[in-house]
Formats: structure tokens, C-alpha cells, sequence
């Protein structure tokens, strides 16, 4: 079932998150010059900490043991990693969308694929 105060957290969480997130993609792409898919993966990768970190504490108010929940954080973030990847090549290279929307728009098969295995597999409740 849905609760929306949690959901309502998980945005919260998820601005503060993309915001960064996004301000290091943007920053590797247009002022670095690298590519979408490196710059995605530099961004992704830097901010993994602060994502659990804040899901952990504020969103889901996790106390679940530390160890085998990050484990099950870390598989569910290469999932979603990996969903946003694909989205973004598919998005950029096949449908001819810009680089800079495409990374929004895939950042948004992130946010849903983790979400839903944040809430069901790594913060469940026991």
C-alpha cells in the first residue's frame, strides 16, 4: 500500500538528491565536455552515499541492519543505474532526443525503478 507520507518524503529526499545529481551530470557534460553516458555515470556514481544516506534516514526511517540493506541498496541502484543508461542511449541515440533532456527524462525511469525496490526490497519493513 502506498503511504503518502513517505512518498511525499521520497520526493523531498529525491529534489535534494537530483539537484545535486543533475548539477554534477550538467557540470561533467557542458562544462567538462564529456559524454552524455560518462557524464550520467560520474553524477550517478558520486552521489550514490548521499542518496542512501538520506533514503535511509528521512524517507524510509530505516532499522533494518545497516550491512544487508546497503547490500540490497547497492543491487538495486545498478538496477536503476541501468534502466536510466539504457533509457538515455535509447533516448539519445535512437529517438534523436537533446542530450540535456534525455538525461532528465531518463533520470525519471531512475527515480521510478528505485523507488519501487527501495520501498519493497531494500527498506522493507520487517
Amino acid at each position: 500500500m502506498l503511504d503518502v507520507k513517505e512518498a511525499v518524503r521520497f520526493v523531498g529526499v529525491g529534489v535534494a538528491n537530483t539537484l545535486w545529481g543533475y548539477g554534477l551530470i550538467f557540470g561533467f557534460m557542458y562544462l567538462a565536455h564529456w559524454p552524455p553516458e560518462a557524464s550520467n555515470t560520474a553524477g550517478y556514481l558520486i552521489s550514490f552515499g548521499t542518496s542512501y544516506t538520506l533514503h535511509r534516514r528521512i524517507t524510509f526511517r530505516s532499522e533494518n541492519a545497516k550491512r544487508s540493506e546497503f547490500l540490497r541498496y547497492v543491487a538495486v541502484f545498478a538496477i536503476s543505474f541501468l534502466a536510466n543508461l539504457a533509457a538515455l542511449g535509447i533516448l539519445i541515440h535512437w529517438l534523436g532526443i537533446h542530450e540535456g533532456w534525455s538525461q532528465i527524462f531518463s533520470g525519471g525511469v531512475y527515480v521510478i525503478t528505485a523507488y519501487l525496490l527501495g520501498k519493497f526490497y531494500v527498506f522493507r519493513k520487517h
